[in-house]
């Protein structure tokens, strides 16, 4: 036996009869709940009676009457109801318009051509395997976030997730990166000058100076990383003063820049005993700018954390 037409409340809803009064007075606002329902879901009207056949397995005749206001069975309107995340009580309400109350927007991340970007999402219904394709964006669980894609990249990732619609997306703008603040350090003062010319151009703030002492007598909390020549002045080492900038700056990345290693000048054992020890990078003159300022920006957000 078929269950009765959906009802008004929480009891009417439940398998049992409903007397013809309440059936005729019910079933027009339903018809026309679910009519708004899915025009605000994006099926547009004259496709409502093709989906809701599909869905709830009618002739596209059948659906069509039932969306004009005869009868609903619970199972059908259960069926529509959940596919659109809706709630029962939403369909069911007095009130004749379809409750627009938005799901909450969720942290997320959005690919984009390869990329990931921040953005926030309203998760929709539970795609149907038949619907995961024709979906161009759809959103998985990843932990604590959610991930939002092209089907295709989705299934790359989480082959096995299930995907949901996406209702809303707002991509959240990166905060601008503060210019990257750099301290050169070498007794060859024009060169120190020329790769401060070099991050300058390219949006960072740098400082030049031709001795640890030079460096030591300004503010060296201001920078946010260090380019050290390993030989400076009368062929001694930079490894007291890396050793005290370590000491001052714990997480602040650091590069030794050297061209003495083939006349023996500078050590490679030296430099690798550093290079383990204190958490620096090296680099071999003549240093490609760019090169250095990508490796000093990854430093810095490792060390900075993900972000939140």
């Amino acid at each position: 036996m078929n269950p009765p037409p959906f009802g008004d409340d929480e009891e009417s809803i439940a398998p049992g009869p409903l007397d013809d009064e309440a059936t005729d007075q019910a079933l027009p606002a339903i018809a026309s709940r679910l009519r708004q329902a899915l025009q605000i879901q994006g099926v547009p009207p004259r496709q409502q009676a093709a989906w809701v056949a599909r869905l709830c397995n009618l002739s596209v005749s059948q659906a069509r009457r039932k969306l004009q206001g005869s009868g609903w069975l619970f199972d059908e309107v259960l069926t529509l109801a959940h596919h659109h995340g809706l709630s029962l009580d939403e369909l069911a309400r007095d009130d004749p318009a379809v409750s627009t109350q938005a799901a909450p927007l969720e942290k997320a991340t959005v690919l984009l051509e390869g990329a990931s970007t921040p953005c926030q999402v309203q998760i929709g219904h539970l795609l149907a395997p038949r619907d995961q394709d024709h979906a161009p964006v759809q959103a998985v669980r990843d932990g604590e976030r959610w991930l939002v894609g092209a089907p295709m990249a989705l299934r790359r990732l989480h082959p096995l997730a299930p995907r949901y619609a996406v209702q809303r997306l707002m991509l959240t703008p990166s905060a601008p990166r503060a210019p990257l603040r750099v301290a050169v350090i070498d007794d060859d003062l024009l060169a120190a000058e020329s790769l401060c010319d070099w991050f300058d151009d390219a949006g960072g703030k740098a400082q030049a100076f031709a001795s640890a002492d030079a460096l030591l007598g300004s503010d060296v909390q201001q920078f946010d990383a260090y380019v050290v020549d390993y030989i400076l002045g009368a062929g001694q080492s930079s490894e007291a003063l890396i050793r005290h900038l370590r000491h001052l700056r714990p997480q602040a990345p650091i590069v030794l820049l050297t061209g003495r290693l083939r006349d023996g000048t500078a050590s490679e054992d030296s430099l690798t005993t550093l290079m383990r020890s204190l958490k620096v990078m090296f680099f071999e003159k003549p240093v490609r700018p760019a090169v250095l300022t990508a490796a000093l920006l990854n430093s810095l957000d490792r060390s900075n954390g993900p972000t939140p």
